[in-house]
Parts: structure tokens; sequence; C-alpha cells
């Protein structure tokens, strides 16, 4: 196998609390729309036909991010005084749906606001002709979450039906021409439940990727917490053994997601209600949002070991599940609460 086995986070990392308050988010997701081809028995998305489900209790719409609020997006993220880490197109739905994904991606490698340009896709939608648009728009990483190893699993887990081997030979025509992209590859334990599933996914993959990896299937979205029977929740994200117990969400003090109603949510988790929007791009700028005090109340909630207070934050467990030991702020928080007054 070519493929490194590690998972997609950076081990390297200073202490968040030696660093915050930060003058710029590190990681912005923005999520250009909310179509998917994809049904995902873990995810919103599965919902969306319901009446009643989900995803209309929440009001979501499906539609696209207009491209002239998107270049807004850039010309504002440019606008903090240092530079962002990562922007990552990701969201409810599947960034591939989007036609105007590879003008994008350009534009915003153009920019040079972010020092990597990703995308969190199924891949299903990634043709040589849609690869090739990519990799010359720059993009800088693509990750590719697999559903399955056949099309039969691929009915089970998302509803719909591929052609899995021409799905195989596409990524396999992505790797072979990506220049410098890094390209992983991962899927969930839940759809690789014996270890000749994971020795086959391997196989499979593990020859057409930079890195690959297993993830533990955790609930992200609260809306799904049904799924938490089946959830092993002693494991986190990245399939280790959990941390003690947290009090505060590291992530909404680097975090910022753009949602495709132009609301700033102050963390990854996909189809977030607007009643936990730090505020909207029609009516104030990313960096008003940024130092506003919306924003500055929600991380002074956070300090002090209020989490709960905030409804959609009640009983998350994303925050401790993708956290990892250079995040934990439980011990510093009396010391931090000073400077979001």
């Amino acid at each position: 196998m070519k493929a490194e086995l590690k998972p997609y986070y950076d081990t390297n990392r200073k202490k968040l609390a030696e660093i915050i308050p930060l003058q710029a988010p590190f990681t912005v997701y923005i999520e250009q729309t909310r179509y998917c081809n994809f049904k995902c028995f873990y995810c919103m998305h599965a919902t969306r036909d319901i009446e009643g489900g989900a995803f209309q209790q929440l009001g979501h719409r499906i539609k696209h991010m207009d491209f002239n609020m998107f270049e807004l997006i850039i010309k504002q993220l440019k606008e903090f005084p240092t530079g962002i880490k990562r922007i990552v197109f990701s969201g409810l739905g599947e960034p591939l749906m989007n036609p105007a994904l590879p003008d994008m991606v350009k534009l915003a490698v153009d920019s040079g606001v972010a020092d990597r340009v990703e995308i969190i896709t199924n891949g299903a939608l990634l043709t040589p002709e849609t690869s090739d648009k990519l990799i010359k728009a720059g993009v800088t990483n693509i990750n590719i979450s697999i559903q399955g190893i056949s099309a039969i699993q691929y009915e089970e887990t998302c509803g719909v039906k591929i052609d899995f081997n021409r799905f195989v030979d596409n990524l396999k025509y992505l790797y072979d021409h990506k220049g410098n992209i890094q390209i992983y590859i991962k899927a969930i334990d839940a759809t690789l439940k014996t270890k000749e599933a994971e020795q086959a996914f391997f196989d499979i993959f593990g020859n057409i990727c930079d890195k690959i990896y297993i993830e533990h299937l955790i609930v992200m979205q609260k809306e799904m917490e049904e799924l938490k029977a089946v959830v092993d929740e002693s494991r986190n994200f990245y399939n280790e053994k959990m941390e003690d117990e947290r009090k505060v969400c590291a992530q909404s003090f680097y975090f910022l997601q753009i949602g495709c109603d132009y609301d700033l949510f102050p963390c990854p988790n996909p189809g977030l209600p607007v009643s936990l929007s730090m505020g909207n791009l029609k009516e104030n700028t990313l960096l008003e949002i940024w130092n506003g005090e919306k924003r500055k109340k929600l991380l002074r909630t956070m300090l002090e070991f209020n989490r709960n207070s905030i409804p959609t934050c009640d009983h998350c467990t994303t925050f401790k599940c993708i956290s990892n030991s250079a995040e934990n702020l439980d011990m510093d928080a009396k010391n931090l609460i000073k400077y979001f007054e």
C-alpha cells in the first residue's frame, strides 16, 4: 500500500490556550451548496424528503451559494490581520453538486488568503473532467469519504446506486493526475464491520491516495441523536480512546463556518440552526462578526463552563470527539475569560 495510514489532523500543534484570542480563524468552512446526491443514514440528508423530518424542521432550503456573495467572502477574508490556514468547501451539501466549485476554488487560491484550499467530498462526481478542472484551479487537498466497498454497500449506506468500478477508476485518474494535491481517503467504521472489509478497503483504495484511514462514527448532527444507540462513545472521531470529559468547546475559538444563507457559526457541524448564528454577512462583515459581542458572549459562556446553556450545544459530543490534547482549554478557562469581556 502506497498511502500513509494516518488520521487527518496536525499532530504538531501549539497549545491553543497560549495563542488565543486569535486575530483570525484558523479554519473556515464554506457551505457553497446544500444539494447532495446521497442520503447517508448518519446524515440529516436522509430525512430531507420526510414530512416533518429533521431537514424540514430546521427550515433548510436546497440551494447553491450565490457566486457574488462568495466573492465578497473571499474579499472580506483578506481583511483579517493574519492569514487563514485552511479554507474548506464543506457543509450540509456535497460540494461537487455546485457546478461553480472549480471557479470558487480558483478564486480562493488566486487570492492567496489561505495556506490550503480543500474540498471534503463523497467523490461520486469526481469524473476525469471535474478532476481536471479542480487540478487546474489549484486545489491543495481533496478529502474523499468512502461509503462502502461495493455497489451494494453504497446503496445500503447512501440510498443510491453507483457504478462502483467506474467510481474507483475515477479516483485512480485523480490520483494519477493530481500533481501536488494531497489526496486523503477515509471511511467510517460503521460501514466496514469486519476485518476482512477493512482489508478490502485498504486493498481497493490504498494505492490511489496519499493518506488513508478508518474513522469512527460519531453523532455530529444533534438532530440525528438516535444514532447514539449504535455508536461507541468511548472512541473519538479518529478511532482513538476518548480523553477525559471536557467542558470547553475549543473549536469555537478558532473555527468559522459560513453557511449557505450567510450565517456564521462557531463550529464544523453541518446543518446548524440559525439560533446559533453569530451574525449574518448581509448585515455585518466577517471581521465585525469575528470580533463582535455575540461571538464574545458565546466564548465567555464556554469558558464559564456553561456550554449546556446554549440549546444547540447542549449535550453536543462533536467538540470532544474531534479535539486533541493541544486544544484542552478547561484548565486555563478562568485566565482566558478576560480576553473576551
